[in-house]
């Protein structure tokens, strides 16, 4: 059965950290069902079919945990990145069940008691509350065989990680490794001409007209952000309470926060529980709060930022904080985003157009000069002068990245001295004139181990990718739909 594991065990044990599901967190739940019609269907995989509904569900639930901007979250690059993900978990479900994995339901038993969640259902006589356990699940908008599939997948996926041996190989080629160290080190002598929006701006003129068009274009731009005022109560673990005390208390906590869910006052009263409340609390949390109160806790603000909490005025499911104590939120009052008043924004518009402005009267001088470097990269230019030179590497980048960085080591070191430009968004664009090149004096041994490891990674990744390829000859994927 793990011939196939065997063979490919260094790509297996990449492929199941990156993809293998977060408990709870509910990523393409609907992978796991046959649902969905002809109509909707967005992509096959194999047999599988990736339903309009599913893919919706997933885009949601991701756009929501990354705290994503709307204009983002609705973009055809993170649909499609969305999509790309929904394929892979398929291709990997696919995989598992390909070398036929079993998952018992005593493990399975064993390993949804870990959840607090779910050991807060217990009843009396130590067994779990079937309603509770499905309100629970449909809370989360799964059915109980839904959610179990999922667990019984990523024990799968845990069985199979632990079948693969860990003596990957690394780097094929030490000649080709040494080579691509010794290129890391080569340092490129480098001067910098910037043409910058804020070198620009007192040249520009913004007509009022022009704010109104603008504030009327980007509405969204000037949105409040939502807010929420909030009680909350903590069930605190006492370090004088002994497991199996606070464990009950627990599940008390969790049955009345639950059973009695328009309010926190029973859980309160019932538990000797004070009520603590917060005000303008948003999706990212509280500033004046300590980075480590309850309320700046990701997973606090995700529960507490769901619709139904936020305008079903219930109480929040109950939420395990890192140092293990509990915590129920109910919002009072929700402060939906709405679009700000123009006359109080109209300051802020007419520095962001001033700005814009600036930058593409930037954009045109330096796209100007650098047509004339680089025809001649020793030429003067009015007005301007390129910085003192710095020597450079990709083991020492100073704070270049992204295109300045990938256009100065995408030079032609056998054809210097060499101008290049680099657009800086925001900005406007950086001329860069690579003068020569040298050998790296330096030979610091952590840091090509370092280097050796990077390589390996890249090498994997590589491998990666063929895997993938491979997984999709053997389930073909086909995308039935265009993304809007």
């Amino acid at each position: 059965m793990f011939e196939f594991v065997r063979t490919h065990q260094k790509l297996l044990q990449i492929v199941l950290l990156a993809l293998i599901l977060p408990s709870f967190a509910f990523i393409g739940i609907e992978s796991y069902t046959s649902m969905g019609s002809k109509d909707s269907d967005i992509a096959k995989v194999g047999k599988d079919l990736v339903s309009g509904a599913e893919f919706e569900n997933t885009l949601k639930n991701q756009a929501q945990r990354s705290g994503l901007p709307a204009e983002y979250a609705n973009s055809s690059s993170f649909k499609s990145n969305v999509l790309d993900q929904i394929i892979q978990q398929k291709l990997l479900k696919n995989e598992l069940q390909s070398l036929n994995l079993q998952v018992s339901d005593e493990r399975l038993a064993k390993e949804l008691n870990r959840f607090p969640e779910i050991r807060a259902l217990k009843k009396p006589d130590g067994t779990v509350d079937a309603e509770k356990y499905k309100q629970l699940l449909q809370g989360n908008g799964l059915s109980v065989s839904q959610f179990q599939t999922i667990k019984r997948s990523e024990l799968m996926g845990a069985d199979l990680q632990n079948a693969v041996a860990s003596n990957q190989q690394g780097i094929n080629s030490n000649i080709v490794s040494e080579k691509l160290i010794a290129a890391y080190g080569i340092e490129r002598e480098v001067q910098v001409i910037f043409f910058l929006a804020n070198q620009y701006t007192k040249n520009i003129k913004v007509e009022d007209s022009e704010l109104k068009d603008y504030f009327q274009a980007h509405p969204s731009d000037f949105q409040t952000i939502p807010t929420a005022d909030v009680e909350y109560v903590i069930l605190r673990r006492d370090a004088k309470m002994d497991e199996k005390e606070f464990s009950q208390k627990a599940d008390s906590f969790a049955n009345i926060v639950y059973e009695q869910a328009d309010s926190l006052q029973a859980v309160a009263d019932k538990l000797k529980l004070k009520i603590e409340k917060a005000s303008d609390l948003s999706a990212s949390g509280k500033a004046n709060l300590p980075k480590d109160h309850p309320l700046n806790q990701t997973k606090t603000l995700k529960t507490i930022f769901k619709d139904d909490v936020l305008k079903l005025n219930k109480n929040s499911e109950v939420v395990q904080l890192p140092n293990g104590d509990l915590i129920s939120v109910h919002v009072t009052q929700f402060n939906a985003s709405k679009t700000q008043n123009y006359d109080a924004v109209k300051s802020d518009i007419e520095k962001l157009v001033q700005l814009k402005k600036a930058e593409e009267l930037a954009v045109i001088e330096g796209n100007q000069a650098a047509e004339k470097l680089q025809k001649d990269p020793l030429a003067k230019l009015a007005g301007k002068e390129f910085s003192k030179s710095v020597w450079i590497s990709r083991n020492k980048p100073l704070d270049l990245s992204g295109e300045p960085f990938e256009k100065i080591f995408g030079v032609d070191p056998s054809k210097l001295p060499q101008v290049v430009s680099a657009k800086l968004p925001g900005s406007g664009v950086a001329l860069y004139r690579v003068n020569q090149v040298r050998e790296s004096k330096e030979n610091n041994p952590k840091v090509q181990i370092d280097q050796f490891k990077q390589i390996a990674d890249l090498n994997l990744q590589n491998e990666l990718a063929a895997y993938f390829t491979n997984m999709k000859d053997r389930f073909p994927v086909k995308k039935l739909k265009s993304l809007q």
